[in-house]
């Protein structure tokens, strides 16, 4: 069909200019392709915010499975967060769920990725600026739902501790990872600006990204889609 275009075009079109949106068609079929056939190690990018494929974390390799935007109003873009879990740590609990299939609607899977005790982390970049006050309160605001009083509030309080200013600009990133029950919080590296172990404080944090009420319906659904493109694909 596209020949045929550059045929019947050749006397509005020149030919050079057919070759070109030729190869343009073939670049972009390339592109979407590669993106369906992702393979460990591969990054990805979520609304226009690229993530790496992996972050070494004190000579831990946390690889990326997935994610998705979190929404304000369904209409604004806040941010974009991935998952990166330690797979080889993980390999136990998530393994079984390994196959064609994404893991989308297995309740077990997004359990697995809660409760579990290997090193994980979420991995946020914003699309806008917000105030620190309005991002600790939103988050502070789920945990609430999840935790006593008291340990939502120590987790309030260790986010302020992290976060270096008054606001978040675009383009910030903020890391949560989750290791040994405890959970770390940096800003702009994955290095630890902030620590809290608190009982409870992890299992709540990834609950409200991939519990049965999530604040990102997208992120939830591409953790599972990516980690069946990423991980475990000898199992495949």
């Amino acid at each position: 069909r596209r020949r045929a275009y550059c045929k019947r075009g050749m006397a509005r079109k020149s030919a050079s200019s057919c070759l070109v949106a030729l190869l343009l068609a073939s670049v972009i079929g390339y592109a979407l392709y590669s993106q369906k056939s992702a393979a460990p190690g591969d990054g990805t990018v979520i609304d226009g915010i690229p993530f790496p494929g992996a972050h070494n974390l004190a000579g831990t390799a946390l690889q990326l499975a997935g994610g998705g935007t979190r929404m304000k109003y369904g209409v604004a873009k806040v941010y974009a967060v991935a998952l990166y879990l330690d797979s080889h740590s993980a390999s136990g609990a998530l393994e079984q769920f390994a196959g064609a299939e994404p893991p989308t609607k297995s309740a077990r899977f997004y359990q697995a990725i809660i409760e579990g005790g290997f090193p994980k982390m979420l991995h946020m970049q914003f699309h806008r600026s917000v105030s620190a006050e309005a991002m600790v309160e939103a988050l502070n605001e789920a945990m609430n739902k999840r935790l006593p009083p008291d340990s939502a509030a120590k987790f309030a309080a260790a986010v302020y501790k992290a976060l270096p200013s008054s606001s978040i600009a675009k383009g910030d990133q903020l890391f949560f990872v989750c290791r040994a029950k405890t959970l770390s919080i940096g800003v702009g590296v994955p290095g630890a600006r902030a620590t809290l172990s608190e009982k409870g404080v992890c299992e709540a944090f990834f609950d409200v990204y991939f519990g049965k009420s999530p604040v990102s319906p997208a992120a939830k659904e591409g953790a599972a889609i990516g980690f069946a493109k990423r991980l475990y694909l000898e199992q495949k």
